[in-house]
C-alpha cells in the first residue's frame, strides 16, 4: 500500500505544479492569442512608432516565451526531484490541483496587472468590446483556480484521475498549438514574410516564384513583406530561402494589420519590372538590381 506523503514532498510536488501551471498558461497565452489568433502582442495597446514595429513586436513576444520557459524548467527541475514521491498516496493529486492553481493565477495575474493597471495590451485589442473579453480572460482564470481547490480537497480516486487528464490534455493542446502556429492556412489570401537580415533581392524573388505569389508591399529594409499567395499553405516555400516567420492567422493579417501601411509611411513608391507582372512597392527601383 502506498506510504503517506510527507508535508515536505507535499510542498515539492505542489510548487513544481504551480510552476509548470504558469508556464502552460503562458505559453497557450502566447502561442494561440499572439501567434495563430494574432489578437494582440505584449505592447500592442500602448502608442509609440517602436511598438508598431513589427521586429520589436516579435522581439518582445520573444522574450516573453523566454520567460515562460525559464519558469517551466524550474518547475520541470522541482518536479523530476520529487519523482520518488510521486509514488506516494495524494501527491499526483497534489500536484494537479496546484498545476490548475497555476494556469489560473497567470490569468488573473495578466489580467489585472497587464490589461487593467500597465494597459500594456488587451485580449481583443480591435474590439469594440475589449473589456468583455478582458473579463472572459479574468473569469476563466477564476474556473481553473477554483477546480484546482476542488481537486486539491478531493479524497476520490476518480477526481484524482480527471486531473491528470485535465492537465495532460492542456500539455498536449499547447504542444498541437505551436506547431500550428508556424503553418500557414492552406486558402487564398495575403501572408506577411519577415526574412532574415542579409537574405539578397535575388533569394525573395526566387521564394515569391516558389509560393507562386504577388509582391504587395516591402519594407525599406527589404526583410519584411506582405504576398498575395493562391494558397497559404506554399508559403512553407518562404522558410527554404531564409524566412524567419511566415504569417497564416485565420483573420488574415491579424496583428499585422495595426502596422502602418507603406503609403501612410511615405517611404515606398510603385515599382514594376519590364515583362515582370509582379508589382513591387519599393523606395529605391535601383535596389532590385544590386
Amino acid at each position: 500500500m502506498p506510504k503517506q506523503i510527507s508535508r515536505s514532498d507535499w510542498r515539492a510536488c505542489g510548487s513544481a505544479g504551480l510552476l509548470i501551471g504558469v508556464a502552460i498558461a503562458g505559453f497557450l497565452d502566447g502561442i494561440l492569442l499572439h501567434q495563430i489568433l494574432q489578437w494582440h502582442s505584449l505592447f500592442s495597446s500602448l502608442d509609440g512608432v517602436i511598438y508598431e514595429d513589427l521586429r520589436f513586436r516579435m522581439l518582445t513576444d520573444g522574450l516573453f516565451h523566454a520567460a515562460m520557459y525559464a519558469i517551466g524548467i524550474v518547475g520541470l527541475y522541482l518536479l523530476w526531484r520529487a519523482r520518488v514521491e510521486f509514488a506516494s498516496a495524494g501527491s499526483g493529486q497534489r500536484f494537479a490541483s496546484r498545476l490548475l492553481v497555476g494556469f489560473g493565477a497567470w490569468h488573473l495575474t495578466d489580467a489585472v496587472v497587464n490589461h487593467w493597471l500597465l494597459g500594456l495590451h488587451h485580449i481583443k485589442d480591435d474590439s469594440p468590446n475589449w473589456l468583455w473579453w478582458d473579463v472572459a480572460f479574468f473569469a476563466l482564470g477564476l474556473v481553473s483556480i477554483g477546480l484546482g481547490t476542488q481537486v486539491g480537497r478531493s479524497d476520490r480516486k476518480g477526481r484524482s484521475r480527471l486531473s491528470k487528464t485535465i492537465a495532460s490534455g492542456i500539455a498536449i493542446f499547447v504542444v498541437a498549438a505551436g506547431a500550428i502556429a508556424a503553418l500557414p492556412l492552406s486558402n487564398a489570401g495575403p501572408v506577411t514574410v519577415v526574412f532574415r537580415q542579409g537574405v539578397s533581392p535575388a533569394s525573395v524573388l526566387a521564394a515569391v516564384e516558389s509560393a507562386r505569389g504577388r509582391i504587395f508591399w516591402s519594407n525599406s529594409d527589404g526583410d519584411i513583406w506582405t504576398v498575395a499567395l493562391e494558397n497559404r499553405f506554399e508559403g512553407w516555400h518562404f522558410y527554404t530561402h531564409g524566412a524567419l516567420y511566415v504569417s497564416g492567422s485565420v483573420l488574415g493579417m491579424g496583428c499585422f494589420g495595426t502596422t502602418p501601411t507603406p503609403l501612410a509611411q511615405g517611404v515606398y513608391a510603385p515599382y514594376e519590372r519590364e515583362g515582370d507582372s509582379n508589382a513591387w512597392w519599393a523606395s529605391d527601383p535601383s535596389w532590385w538590381t544590386s
